[in-house]
């Protein structure tokens, strides 16, 4: 057979017809074949499902650690990676309270500003007219109008600006309709305190969740860690693995069935179904049986979290639920039913 630049291009004139010349192919490869198909072992994405399943591989890590030889991704190891992630989810919870709870404090600090800039309106109004005139200028009243701004920021500088404003002309100012220097420079000084306190709640918020990513991933990390771990130290057969919440790669048996399912009415036609985590699953399969209408179960969601909503019921309806743990091994026995009134 001819080498690659061993053709037939120079063996005629190049307008001559001739076959198109003969390059070497490779030669076939039989295609490869998976003779085994192994159950997966997924590394959990929801933190309750992956908190759940390194609790129960610590629980195998202190029964077999020692036996099989784990040396890296040991039951101490996993713990205070669970520590770690609770702890920082439960900051993430705690500042993002205290975001809500700064942002409540910013609205009624802006709703107290408020009412001031409108009692100070009416008592230049008395002082300037009604309607806005040059007059109004040194006021700080922003727009050419007498109105209360539209917005947080120029109430927020409205404050301030009338504040310097009956500093400087006091004559205007009338204590018993709440326009003073005093007043206004209160009103500012609460609202600037509270735009302060929502920012510095923010920052925190945004620290505390990086944290909770970083815990996360450091769980996750070591919760794949002892999978190929073990991967390493125990035969795909061994019936060990079960011990650590995972499928037997070699033989996956069902997953544990789901211990119970909450189920509540969320308005519109929508249910929220809820459920703990079953060892060894991988996914959930959400059923319905709608009363009077239904005459047998309805698969109506598939989920890997453990918390779905269902939507386009009907209001009134009644509603049995109930949650169906399954693996590469096949379903677990359904869970125990719950019942909703849809709303």
């Amino acid at each position: 057979m001819p080498n690659w630049d061993e053709g037939t291009w120079d063996s005629g004139f190049w307008d001559e017809p001739s076959a198109p010349p003969i390059f070497p192919t490779a030669p076939k490869r039989k295609p490869r074949t998976n003779r085994r198909t192994m159950a997966s072992n997924p590394t959990p994405d929801n933190n309750d499902i992956l908190r759940a399943l390194a609790d129960r591989m610590a629980d195998g890590c202190h029964t077999h650690e020692a036996t099989i030889g784990i040396l890296q991704h040991t039951e101490a190891a996993l713990r205070a990676a669970i520590t770690a992630l609770s702890n920082a989810e439960t900051q993430a919870e705690v500042k993002k309270t205290a975001v809500s709870t700064a942002y409540t404090a910013l609205q009624a600090a802006d709703d107290a500003g408020f009412a001031t800039l409108t009692g100070c309106k009416l008592c230049l109004a008395q002082k300037l007219g009604q309607r806005w005139s040059p007059a109004w200028g040194p006021t700080g009243f922003p727009g050419q109008s007498t109105a209360v701004p539209d917005t947080q920021d120029k109430r927020f500088t409205l404050l301030d600006k009338l504040k310097n404003y009956f500093t400087l002309v006091p004559a205007h100012e009338n204590v018993g309709m709440g326009a003073s220097a005093a007043l206004c420079g209160a009103a500012w000084t609460t609202l600037s305190d509270a735009r302060q306190a929502v920012s510095d709640a923010e920052s925190a918020q945004t620290t505390a969740f990086a944290t909770r990513t970083t815990a996360t991933d450091a769980l996750r990390k070591r919760v794949r860690g002892l999978i190929n771990e073990l991967e390493a130290l125990i035969a795909d057969d061994d019936p060990r693995w079960e011990a650590f919440g995972l499928n037997i790669p070699a033989n996956p048996t069902a997953p544990e069935p789901v211990a119970s399912v909450t189920a509540a009415a969320l308005g519109n036609g929508r249910i929220e179904v809820s459920y703990p985590y079953a060892t060894r699953a991988i996914r959930y399969r959400i059923e319905t049986f709608i009363v009077a209408v239904d005459t047998e179960w309805q698969n109506k969601a598939s989920a890997k979290d453990l918390e779905v909503i269902l939507k386009n019921f009907t209001a009134a309806q009644v509603v049995k639920l109930r949650v169906v743990a399954s693996n590469d091994g096949g379903d677990a026995p359904p869970s125990p039913e719950a019942q909703v009134t849809v709303t």
